[in-house]
């Protein structure tokens, strides 16, 4: 039972494409490689802004690609249901006519 929720395959597919066009433009905001982190005078102090700015960069690709594999797992919800739905119809179609069971 789906515990008085109602799923409308139109929206799993328009949260799919929502999903996939977003982790796009996430993506996109950050170029790559990334930017340069500006110049302190001091090396110690550059190098580790370096590496954080470097951090900043993976981390901002890990979030986009985590926002695709959220679109990936909408999509196969999706096609789940249609594919649920037209085994049930033709069941549905068997029963009401035996002769039709293969």
């Amino acid at each position: 039972m789906s515990g008085g929720y109602e799923v409308v395959v139109g929206d799993l597919q328009d949260a799919a494409n929502t999903f996939h066009t977003e982790s796009g433009i996430f993506k996109s905001i950050v170029p790559d490689p990334g930017p340069n982190p500006p110049s302190s005078g001091s090396g110690a102090f550059d190098g580790s802004l370096s590496a954080v700015v470097e951090s900043i960069g993976l981390l901002h690709l890990q979030i986009s690609a985590d926002i695709e594999s959220n679109s990936t797992k909408l999509q196969h919800a999706h096609d789940n249901y249609v594919h649920t739905e037209q085994s049930l119809n033709q069941l549905f179609s068997e029963i009401s006519d035996p002769s039709k069971i293969k």
